[in-house]
């Protein structure tokens, strides 16, 4: 009936508000606006088949899992009112209960403390190719050794940005190496599909619908005096043959913090994926105390990253407690190499020296005619995440 009818618009019209709009609107990047009747209905079947497939939004870890700060992870119950008002016949509803003009919410740093940015305005390489990966060595003339606590990311053109990861290199040698990198390839930057190509943590990222970022409170990363950092860009052809970046970066740096934020990688190191093979999983379990040292203390993990290259189909990474127990700490049902993030926990999970990590990766490997194994090049793979811990000391 008519009032059912109009329930069902007021539902999705509510549902695509609150997570899709936020990247699906004037000034943002994704390819099209969703913030109208006419925008939506028209896209309808094709936005069903998007959340269904769970394509959109784009995040990849499960709620089932864990709780993560932020979550895009739609409830099945959003997806069922998404496509229950498909079918329906995508009534518009009540002009009456019309939402107000979509306005983004302000996201920017606050206190803001350095700048970095790509010196000069690139334009990506996209023949042969819709996808550029390509790494910056910047300096963020930091003077006195200090903490990374929050940073915000402003691509001056979004619409070819696809997402962002800003590296810190281990070492004066992991920069003198990037720094060579750079001028064995004409123009600005070097070619890094998959990381920055040398020895170092993550220590921002970006992808849309996100902006700024402040690290868990009390805490920070370690950024020693002088040491350049490496901006990883991935761009996406939009189209235009004009298009160029010049993607700033704002750091928060503060002198001192409450707690140091680590970042670890937990690893499986051997794969063997045959060729032909559709579904093979690839699994390991490490031990905190090997990952992280023989500390006489236990761990607090804030933040987790999966990564793993195109033939990625899931992941999964669970803690395993000494007593046997077990906690989930993400769940990735449809790895998407093109949406890579790092997820907050809502609560940090604590983790003992004596638990261990098992990591599992299941990949699809049914084009390849031949073996798969470990390593950086688009032909290979990798099976990690990234863990950003704070250390308390008994």
């Amino acid at each position: 009936d008519l009032h059912k009818l109009r329930e069902a618009a007021h539902d999705a019209k509510h549902t695509l508000r609150a997570r899709c709009e936020g990247c699906h609107s004037a000034g943002q990047n994704a390819p099209f606006t969703l913030n109208s009747y006419d925008e939506v209905s028209i896209l309808g079947a094709q936005i069903v088949d998007s959340v269904e497939t769970r394509r959109m939004p784009p995040w990849l870890a499960s709620d089932d899992c864990n709780s993560y700060e932020g979550s895009r992870w739609l409830a099945q119950e959003e997806i069922d009112t998404i496509r229950e008002w498909v079918e329906a016949g995508k009534p518009e509803g009540d002009a009456a209960s019309a939402l107000p003009a979509f306005e983004p919410v302000e996201d920017v740093l606050a206190n803001p403390t350095h700048s970095v940015a790509i010196a000069q305005p690139y334009a990506p390489d996209f023949e042969g190719s819709d996808d550029d990966y390509r790494c910056f060595v910047v300096d963020p003339q930091v003077a006195t050794d200090g903490f990374v606590t929050g940073y915000q990311i402003i691509p001056s053109d979004p619409e070819i940005v696809h997402h962002m990861i800003l590296y810190l290199p281990s070492s004066d040698s992991a920069v003198d190496q990037a720094l060579a990198y750079d001028a064995a390839e004409e123009g600005d930057g070097y070619t890094c599909y998959g990381d920055a190509r040398v020895n170092s943590s993550m220590l921002a990222a970006w992808a849309p619908g996100s902006w700024s970022a402040e690290y868990p409170e009390g805490t920070g990363i370690a950024l020693p005096a002088g040491r350049p950092i490496v901006i990883q860009m991935h761009y996406n052809n939009s189209g235009s043959p004009d298009a160029a970046d010049a993607t700033e970066v704002l750091l928060r740096v503060e002198p001192e913090v409450q707690d140091e934020l680590y970042s670890f990688f937990w690893v499986t190191p051997r794969l063997d994926i045959p060729a032909g093979a559709e579904s093979h999983t690839e699994e390991s379990e490490t031990s905190v105390r090997r990952a992280v040292g023989d500390l006489p203390g236990r761990l607090r993990l804030h933040d987790i990253g999966p990564h793993m290259h195109t033939l990625g189909e899931s992941l999964n990474a669970t803690l395993v407690h000494e007593d046997g127990s077990e906690t989930c700490l993400i769940d990735v049902p449809r790895w998407d190499f093109n949406w890579q993030f790092g997820y907050e926990f809502t609560e940090p999970v604590a983790m003992e020296m004596d638990d261990k990590v098992r990591l599992s990766c299941t990949y699809d490997a049914s084009d390849r005619t031949e073996d798969t194994r470990w390593g950086e090049g688009t032909e290979d793979e990798m099976c990690l995440t990234t863990m950003f811990v704070t250390y308390e000391a008994d």
